[in-house]
């Protein structure tokens, strides 16, 4: 699949009860908060991608979660796309809540598919 430049115009932290009325299946009772980041291409298509994960009340997340299910796969995930657009060197006390505003105007590689697509994540 073809990567394309893409910059982030809107990032933001939303409860999951505040998105949905019930779970959607697949998520965990650990997974309380959705990342939700939208990217626009040159071509102005718009790319949402949701990450899901726990914020703690001091604005961090932990990677390790007590089971290995896919709460666990899912931060880690998120983790990769933090490094990996260098939002943070570090994960372990990143204020991710803190920093989500920053995250405006900076470049990421989305992999455009039909309608949509998805922010790549190595």
């Amino acid at each position: 699949m073809e990567k394309v430049d893409a910059t982030i115009t809107d990032a933001k932290i939303c409860k999951i009860s505040d998105l949905w009325e019930r779970k959607p299946k697949g998520l965990q009772f650990n997974d309380t908060d959705a990342l939700i980041i939208t990217a626009k291409t040159e071509d102005e298509k718009t790319i949402k991608e949701t990450f899901y994960f726990c914020l703690k009340p001091d604005g961090t997340f932990n990677v390790d979660t007590v089971s290995r299910n896919g709460s666990h796969v899912r931060r880690q995930k998120l983790a990769d796309f933090l490094k990996h657009y260098k939002m943070t060197d570090t994960i372990k006390g990143y204020k991710i809540s803190e920093d989500v505003e920053k995250w405006k105007g900076k470049s990421v590689k989305v992999v455009p598919y039909k309608d949509s697509g998805y922010i790549h994540v190595p």
